[in-house]
């Protein structure tokens, strides 16, 4: 088990919380069946990754419009990088395998990115949902 959730990644806003929990799990899956060479498996969890980011980030640029997020621009521009890492290793699996190489590409690309993203990037639009939603009474008084 290389990827493990923990509370440290928490960004506060349930929903987001609990998709992260499902990426970090399969991810985690999907890194174990590669160095198992189960390629059935990883590209089963490949397609279930590249359609579960698409209702994941979908949900979180929708809450940014909601939330009117500065950053939304930057943000969804790291989720379309790490949706064409997904088809990426998703074409090299369906060619080669689960490769020693491959398997090096998701911890250092696909783990990576996730991690920073989350810890870095989502926890900043947790923070500002947090405080955007406390201040939503002094608003509408």
């Amino acid at each position: 088990m290389a990827l493990q959730w923990n509370s440290t990644l928490s960004v506060g806003v349930a929903e987001i919380d609990a998709q992260h929990q499902e990426l970090f799990r399969r991810v985690d899956r999907l890194l174990d069946s590669m160095l198992r060479n189960d390629r059935s498996e990883a590209v089963r969890l490949l397609a279930f990754l590249g359609e579960y980011v698409v209702v994941h980030f979908g949900d979180e640029e929708r809450l940014m419009d909601e939330v009117d997020y500065p950053e939304r621009a930057r943000h969804a521009g790291e989720h379309q990088q790490f949706r064409a890492g997904l088809r990426e290793l998703a074409l090299a699996l369906a060619e080669r395998g689960p490769t020693a190489s491959l398997v090096l590409q998701l911890e250092r690309e696909t783990i990576g990115w996730l991690k920073d993203h989350v810890y870095f990037t989502d926890l900043a639009l947790g923070r500002f949902v947090l405080a955007h939603r406390a201040s939503a009474p002094a608003r509408s008084a």
